[in-house]
């Protein structure tokens, strides 16, 4: 009975190490078109006493992945994360709310926006199931120059406000180098920002998509990896300043190292 209970539990493993990243067959950023939640199950919605402030992801079914910038000096017994919420501004019964017991920091410079990223520890696991799994996180180094990335929030519209549902928008990545002959210092993009948009401005990430996953698909697996945080930048789809975002591979040993305690998919 012990070692039938041993393979149950080792098939329901391989299950959940083959889940990240993917979707079900079935299933507004300035400038982006309406988004289905379904499609990006990961995405978590962070509300501060009630109020939405960030996005976030889930990267295994204990922690969200997010921007520093978005929990720094906060409290996190204040904090909720939603996922599968398909509007910010109101429940349905697929979304599932969790709150905050913990936030880890990896060094964050507030001055300069570096380091910008934070993990959230849920106060219980989620479940994970095929319509509500984690994003990948990345392997190696790769700089991802002139990949096209997704980006998706429920940030700023070009109307001002924030978009009740959530949106998407396909921006390429540059390079460091490209990025700081834009209208950036060059002392301001650091080796662990990405940067990621259109020169000619127009679109962009915005105020609210903080904290936000910059993903695209792994072409040797077909998954969906986290690549960039939203940061920040200057005001929203300026011409010539592209939307910076945390670098993911510089974070990824932090991550694992800092959630140890959760149940990872590979």
């Amino acid at each position: 009975m012990a070692r039938i209970k041993l393979i149950i539990k080792f098939i329901d493993y391989l299950r959940f190490v083959e889940a990240c990243g993917g979707v079900k067959s079935n299933s507004r950023i300035i400038g982006g078109n309406q988004s289905d939640i379904t499609a990006y199950p990961w995405m978590a919605a962070l509300y501060y006493q009630e109020r939405f402030t960030c996005g976030g992801s889930l990267i295994n079914d204990r922690y969200i992945l997010t921007a520093a910038h978005c929990v720094a000096r906060s409290n996190a017994n204040h904090f909720e994360v939603f996922l599968r919420r398909i509007n910010i501004n109101s429940t349905n019964p697929e979304m599932l709310q969790r709150r905050v017991e913990s936030i880890t920091l990896n060094h964050y410079q507030g001055a300069r926006i570096n380091n910008d990223v934070a993990l959230l520890r849920l106060t219980e696991p989620v479940p994970i199931e095929p319509n509500l799994v984690p994003i990948c996180l990345p392997e190696g180094s790769d700089s991802y120059v002139g990949r096209e990335a997704m980006l998706i929030g429920w940030g700023t519209t070009a109307d001002g406000n924030l978009s009740d549902t959530l949106q998407e928008l396909t921006v390429p990545i540059m390079s460091n180098v490209e990025c700081r002959r834009s209208g950036y210092f060059r002392f301001q993009i650091t080796n662990r920002m990405l940067c990621a948009g259109y020169l000619e401005g127009g679109r962009d990430s915005c105020y609210g998509d903080s904290g936000g996953p910059l993903q695209l698909v792994n072409p040797s697996t077909g998954r969906h990896e986290i690549v960039g945080v939203v940061s920040w930048g200057k005001e929203c789809a300026q011409r010539n300043y592209p939307g910076v975002y945390a670098r993911v591979t510089k974070f990824v040993a932090w991550a694992r190292s800092n959630s140890r305690d959760a149940c990872w998919c590979q």
